[in-house]
């Protein structure tokens, strides 16, 4: 159930969180614009999704989805109403 849950979400909530994270990542680095591979949307299902997969007893490796999430964190930081915060 943990790893169907994990699928629904990736596939239907947030597509911008399937594969690793790493390619994606390097490409925005690069000036590829991919849509919705960095939104609190994403963010959200790759984190969710990462847990319920090790949960579900997936092989998911730790290095990319860190990497992607580590991004996403760091957009939303970036991005935060508050004055003053940079």
């Amino acid at each position: 159930m943990c790893a169907l849950t994990a699928t629904l979400l990736t596939v239907y909530v947030g597509p911008g969180a399937n594969g690793s994270g790493v390619a994606e990542i390097m490409g925005i680095l690069n000036g590829v614009n991919y849509k919705g591979v960095i939104s609190m949307r994403t963010g959200f299902v790759k984190i969710v999704g990462v847990v319920l997969a090790v949960v579900g007893s997936l092989c998911v490796g730790k290095e990319g989805p860190l990497a992607h999430i580590g991004a996403v964190t760091a957009m939303v930081v970036i991005y935060l109403p508050f004055k003053g915060f940079l």
